[in-house]
């Protein structure tokens, strides 16, 4: 039966384990404690990065973008000359909102008016810090009317993760942390965690 983790500190103390620190169990990250100041330093950057680096489902969102310029419907002529402050950069006709949630765009499509898009093609598109805000802001460049963007979003809650994603994130984060709470080398806690994954899938099969 897999590990119910409801909280980071649950991560944590799961990544502890692996690893073998002798400490006391973490019972929050601002705690305070030596194990919890490392693990605050670290834990949001590696969980993104591992998110970022994967193509987990659990992290998949579609999304319509939100338009916040666009270009004349009839180009840039006198008297419609290109505007910053309205328009995006050409060549693109539209500029959209980057999602807060947003770590790695995925792809750009049209939102289907009756059927689903069965051959979907490859979109060109630009990430850019539009300067015309104050403070700048991180929008997402295209030729897509009524753009859906599909993403991964930054899964905080590790009641919605995948149990893979948990264990790929838990060794993770104990190569980073292995060297200073628990003095290991790198090839001693690669090993030592080898040893501790299998015997979870020898539990769970067994």
């Amino acid at each position: 039966m897999a590990l119910a983790l409801s909280s980071p500190s649950d991560v944590l103390n799961l990544t502890l384990t692996r690893i073998g620190y002798k400490g006391d169990r973490v019972g929050n990250l601002y705690e305070g404690s030596v194990a919890a100041k490392l693990a605050l330093d670290i834990y949001a950057q590696t969980r993104d990065q591992m998110l970022r680096d994967g193509d987990w489902g659990f992290a998949e969102r579609n999304v319509n973008l939100t338009l916040l310029k666009q270009a004349p419907a009839g180009g840039y002529f006198p008297p419609n000359v290109w505007d910053g402050n309205n328009n995006p950069p050409p060549p693109f006709f539209f500029e959209y909102a980057y999602p807060d949630d947003c770590l790695k765009v995925r792809s750009i499509k049209s939102v289907p008016l009756f059927v689903m898009e069965f051959d979907p093609q490859p979109v060109v598109f630009a990430i850019e810090n539009d300067k015309y805000y104050t403070p700048s802001r991180k929008v997402i460049l295209c030729n897509i009317p009524s753009a859906m963007l599909v993403y991964t979003a930054s899964i905080t809650d590790p009641q919605l993760w995948e149990v893979d994603f948990v264990d790929a994130f838990s060794a993770e984060l104990g190569l980073r942390l292995a060297p200073t709470l628990a003095n290991m080398d790198m090839a001693k806690f690669e090993a030592s965690d080898t040893a501790v994954s299998k015997a979870k899938a020898d539990t769970t099969q067994g």
